[in-house]
C-alpha cells in the first residue's frame, strides 16, 4: 500500500478522468483513499462522487500549486489537450505517475513510459514498448513488438497486432482493428470499429 500522507490528483474531472477513479479506487492500492483523492479542472467544479466517495474538487489547472508529495495521474482523453497540459504542469514540477490496473498483463519484456493509464482486462505483449503518457482503456491488446508514441489514447476493445507503430497524439476509437506492421503517423485519427489494412501518413 501507498503512503497515506500524499494527495492523489486527477488531472480532468471528465469520463475518463472519472473511470481512472473507478479504477483506482478499486485497484486497492492507496490506503484511506477517501481523504486523498481530489481532481483539478478548468471547466468542471465541485465535489463528484463515485464509488460512495466524495472526490474533492482543488481547482484549475492553471492554478495548482504541487506539493512534493502529490501524485497526479493525467485523466483526458484528446492527445493534443494531454500534450498541452503535461508541458504546463511540468513546468511546475508535477510529479506524474503511471497506473497499471492489477488485472492487465503486462510482460517482462514491455516496457512502459511515465504517466500512462493501462485500464483492466487490457494486455501488452513481448517487447511491445509504450512511450509516455498513454491511454489503454478496457480489454485492448497491445500486440508483440508495438511501439506506441507519445500522449496516444487507446479506447476500449482495440486489438493492435504485432509490429505496429503509432505515432504521436494519435486517437484511435472503440473497436479498431490492426492488421500486423502498420504504421500510423502523428495526429491521426482512427474512428470507432475501423479495420486498418494498411499505413496511414
Amino acid at each position: 500500500m501507498a503512503n497515506t500522507e500524499e494527495r492523489i490528483i486527477i488531472v480532468g474531472g471528465g469520463s475518463l478522468a472519472r473511470e481512472l477513479i473507478t479504477w483506482l479506487i478499486n485497484a486497492n492500492i492507496y490506503k484511506n483513499i477517501d481523504q486523498r483523492l481530489f481532481y483539478i479542472d478548468d471547466e468542471l467544479k465541485g465535489e463528484i462522487y463515485l464509488e460512495n466517495i466524495s472526490i474533492k474538487y482543488l481547482g484549475k489547472i492553471r492554478d495548482i500549486v504541487p506539493e512534493d508529495e502529490d501524485k497526479f495521474y493525467l485523466g483526458i482523453a484528446n492527445p493534443i489537450i494531454k500534450a498541452e497540459i503535461v508541458d504546463f504542469l511540468d513546468r511546475k514540477k508535477a510529479n506524474f505517475c503511471t497506473f497499471i490496473h492489477p488485472s492487465a498483463i503486462i510482460t517482462k519484456t514491455t516496457k512502459i513510459g511515465r504517466g500512462c493509464l493501462i485500464f483492466p482486462f487490457s494486455i501488452c505483449s513481448y517487447n511491445s514498448i509504450l512511450k509516455d503518457f498513454i491511454t489503454v482503456n478496457l480489454h485492448s491488446e497491445i500486440g508483440h513488438d508495438t511501439v506506441i508514441n507519445s500522449f496516444t489514447t487507446i479506447s476500449s476493445f482495440v486489438d493492435i497486432t504485432g509490429k505496429v507503430k503509432i505515432g504521436e497524439k494519435v486517437f484511435i476509437g472503440s473497436g479498431a482493428r490492426f492488421l500486423p506492421s502498420i504504421k500510423i503517423g502523428d495526429l491521426c485519427t482512427i474512428g470507432a470499429g475501423a479495420i486498418l489494412y494498411h499505413s496511414v501518413p
